[in-house]
């Protein structure tokens, strides 16, 4: 039995707050859990599972809720919800331990008042206790690595109830899963501990935007970004979207920290501004204040699709007008449709691709195609809409980045994990042998050797 106290943050179907407990960020995603447990510290984290194990019944572990295919909920199935707990301590060593429940916005203000960068994601709301598992990646990654690469032990409930301290020294096999191999599969993370960067007191926040572009531009753009990534400034971590806009027609938008002045930072982009058409904005601003610019360029909750997939620089001009077609003509009922880029390397690929469970480390970009829309009505065309560019994405790129999911990626575990699949499979029946803690794409204690079936 539950004890009172927990049973008090349970919601199930017919409580008043069930309709708005069980929404996530993306709102194409509508599933009724049959009950979703909020949890305030490790003990009640050990009761929701043993609890949830004892019934039978299926755990989605939810923090941010911010999973693009809504893994952290499903549609009968339990939900243990972290994100109550909220503590953050930073030590006199620099080590920075957060609770389960922290998003990147709290994270960052937090540390705001010591002046440390720290490399976790760009979205605000996004739980970086569940962006990290998944590798983590953000505008300062090429400069610092993955969030992961800064995690230095975790707390977590096994699926017996157990509370876990996985670190380098102690269950060093789970602490490299969970780098990198996803939220939600191992058991119910309640805290994760980070070694810091170095202060830093201002960054240049850089924006470069390009409106009403014709094909030529974008293609000029997207061949300028394959020669960037692979010779560009590590102090810089640009994302960038290629977009067709119901308002704005085609644009493209250019984002990120440069650890560094504003004029460093010109001469870094120089081959962007040598685009036609190229409008820029420098601001010499702290950390804190870049990740606000950041934060107020996301909503509150969105509907859409999103595939991300990671790439090579060597898309031929051919591959990318092909590629920016797949955007030209928006699903019906679309507002936004885009192909999504993200730089890689750095620091990022300073790390073996079996070091950590984050096996994709030598590509050169995440590429992703999205589509956004508002009204339900339209859900069909835009989820066919997505269906139908996907294999063409797929045959150009080299794996999918995990915490970018797609529920139609074909062999999904070599997608997401490559050579590291095998090792998270053994992980698996280790710590999950029932497979207590399941979803659509989840890592299983039951996966055959060798390839996927389709």
């Amino acid at each position: 039995m539950m004890n009172t106290d927990l049973c008090s943050r349970i919601i199930l179907p017919y409580c008043p707050s069930y309709e708005s407990a069980r929404q996530i960020f993306n709102r194409s995603i509508q599933k009724c859990p049959s009950s979703i447990i909020y949890c305030r510290n490790d003990d009640d984290a050990a009761q929701a599972v043993c609890y949830g194990a004892r019934q039978k019944q299926e755990i989605r572990v939810r923090s941010g809720g911010h999973n693009y295919e809504g893994y952290c909920i499903g549609n009968g199935k339990m939900t243990v919800d972290t994100s109550p707990l909220k503590g953050i301590h930073l030590d006199s060593t620099g080590t920075l331990k957060i609770g389960g429940g922290v998003s990147n916005r709290e994270l960052y203000h937090f540390l705001k008042q010591y002046g440390y960068p720290f490399p976790s994601g760009t979205c605000p709301t996004v739980n970086a206790v569940g962006l990290t598992q998944g590798g983590g990646w953000g505008h300062s990654s090429r400069m610092y690595g993955l969030a992961c690469d800064s995690l230095v032990e975790a707390e977590l409930i096994d699926a017996s109830g157990r509370l876990i301290t996985a670190s380098e020294a102690s269950h060093p096999d789970l602490f490299w899963a969970l780098r990198g191999g996803g939220g939600g599969n191992f058991g119910v993370v309640t805290s994760l501990s980070y070694r810091l960067t170095p202060v830093v007191s201002h960054v240049t926040y850089v924006d470069i935007e390009y409106s009403r572009i014709d094909d030529l531009t974008a293609l000029r753009f997207f061949q300028t970004w394959q020669a960037w990534t692979t010779g560009g400034e590590i102090r810089f971590t640009p994302n960038s979207r290629i977009f067709n806009s119901a308002r704005d027609g085609m644009g493209i938008f250019l984002r990120g920290f440069f650890y560094g002045t504003p004029d460093e930072a010109e001469a870094a982009v120089q081959p962007f501004l040598d685009i036609q058409g190229a409008q820029v904005s420098f601001r010499y601003v702290t950390f804190w204040e870049a990740t606000e610019i950041d934060a107020s360029i996301y909503p509150a909750s969105e509907t859409f699709r999103f595939a991300g997939r990671f790439a090579y620089a060597d898309f031929s001009d051919s591959q990318i007008i092909s590629l920016l077609s797949l955007i030209k003509t928006r699903a019906r009922g679309a507002s936004y449709a885009s192909v999504a880029l993200y730089a890689m390397g750095g620091k990022v690929r300073a790390v073996n691709p079996c070091e950590t469970a984050f096996y994709y480390r030598n590509s050169d970009f995440i590429i992703g195609i999205e589509t956004v829309w508002e009204d339900c009505l339209f859900e069909p065309e835009n989820q066919a809409w997505m269906a139908a560019r996907f294999p063409y994405l797929r045959s150009l790129t080299t794996g999918s980045y995990i915490n970018f999911p797609y529920l139609c990626t074909d062999h999904y575990m070599d997608a997401y994990y490559g050579e590291n699949k095998e090792r998270l499979i053994e992980i698996k029946k280790r710590y999950d042998p029932c497979n207590l803690f399941r979803f659509p794409q989840s890592i299983r204690a039951d996966h055959p050797p060798g390839r996927l079936p389709e």
